[in-house]
C-alpha cells in the first residue's frame, strides 16, 4: 500500500512528459503546414505576376498591331485619294494625318489604360499573399522548462505522499 503514492506520482510524470511530446509533434506539425502555406502562397504569387506578364505582352503585341493596321489604312487612304487625283493632295494629306494622328492616339490610350489595370491586379495579388501570410496562426511551443517544473513537482508531491505513509505512527499518551 506505501508503494501506491509513488505509483501515482510515476504515471503523473509519465503523462506529464507524454503531453509534453505529444503538444510538441502537434506544434511542429503546425509548423510544417505553415511553411507549406507559405510556400504555396508564394508559387500562387509568383503564378499571377506571370500571368500579368503574359497579359502586358500580349497588350503591347495587340498596341503595335493596332498602329500597323492604322498606318496601313492611312497608306492606302493616301494613296487612293492621290491616284483619284482628288482636290488639293496637301489638304488630302492633313485631313487623313489628323485621323491617322486620333487613332494613334486611342490606341495609345488603350494601350495605357490596360497597363495600368495590369499594374492593379499586380498590387491585388500582392496584397492576396500578404492576406495568406496573415492567415497563418503563429505557432506556440511547448514549455520544456514547465514541463520539467511539473515533473519534479510531481516527483515531490509523490515523494512526500510515500514519506508520510510509511512514516511510523506515534502516539501519545
Amino acid at each position: 500500500m506505501c508503494s501506491i503514492p509513488l505509483a501515482i506520482a510515476g504515471l503523473n510524470i509519465i503523462t506529464t512528459v507524454q503531453k509534453y511530446n505529444s503538444d510538441k509533434a502537434v506544434a511542429q506539425g503546425q509548423l510544417k503546414a505553415n511553411e507549406l502555406t507559405r510556400k504555396n502562397s508564394d508559387q500562387a504569387y509568383l503564378y499571377d505576376l506571370q500571368k500579368i506578364d503574359g497579359e502586358i505582352v500580349s497588350s503591347a503585341r495587340e498596341k503595335k498591331a493596332e498602329e500597323f493596321k492604322v498606318t496601313q489604312e492611312l497608306n492606302k487612304k493616301s494613296a487612293q485619294a492621290l491616284n483619284l487625283n482628288a482636290g488639293n493632295p496637301d489638304k488630302i494629306i492633313q485631313d487623313m494625318a489628323g485621323t491617322y494622328d486620333m487613332a494613334f492616339l486611342d490606341v495609345v490610350r488603350d494601350y495605357e489604360t490596360d497597363v495600368t489595370k495590369l499594374f492593379g491586379k499586380e498590387k491585388e495579388a500582392y496584397s492576396a499573399q500578404q492576406r495568406r501570410y496573415n492567415s497563418i496562426a503563429p505557432v506556440t511551443m511547448p514549455s520544456s522548462s514547465g514541463m520539467f517544473l511539473q515533473v519534479a513537482t510531481q516527483a515531490a508531491t509523490g515523494y512526500q505522499a510515500h514519506t508520510t505513509a510509511t512514516a511510523p505512527k506515534t502516539t501519545t499518551g
